[in-house]
């Protein structure tokens, strides 16, 4: 399968998406935790968390799968970029 203009360009618009939405979210639970709404800013972080936590585990797995389709067992490397959730990032 070729990657074509088309492709990259979602690519690229996925990430500035997905950059957006974790300033969005981050904004959003200061402001709670600023007007004194804990409640509200502890579940914002918390969905925030687990969204990220969701997508690294998934881009860990497909990195994982694919490695060991072309044969290489290193995945060190990758597993500390996946914590650092910067996994998506290099997909």
């Amino acid at each position: 399968m070729k990657y074509t203009k088309l492709n990259f360009m979602l690519s690229v618009l996925g990430i500035i998406i997905y950059i957006t939405d974790l300033i969005v979210d981050i904004w959003v639970s200061v402001r709670f935790f600023c007007e004194g709404r804990n409640v509200f800013g502890i579940l914002t972080v918390s969905f925030m968390l687990f969204g990220t936590l969701v997508v690294q585990c998934f881009s860990y797995s497909w990195f994982k799968a694919d490695l060991k389709k072309a044969g290489q067992e290193n995945q060190h490397c990758f597993l500390l970029l996946h914590c650092l959730q910067g996994g998506v990032f290099t997909r």
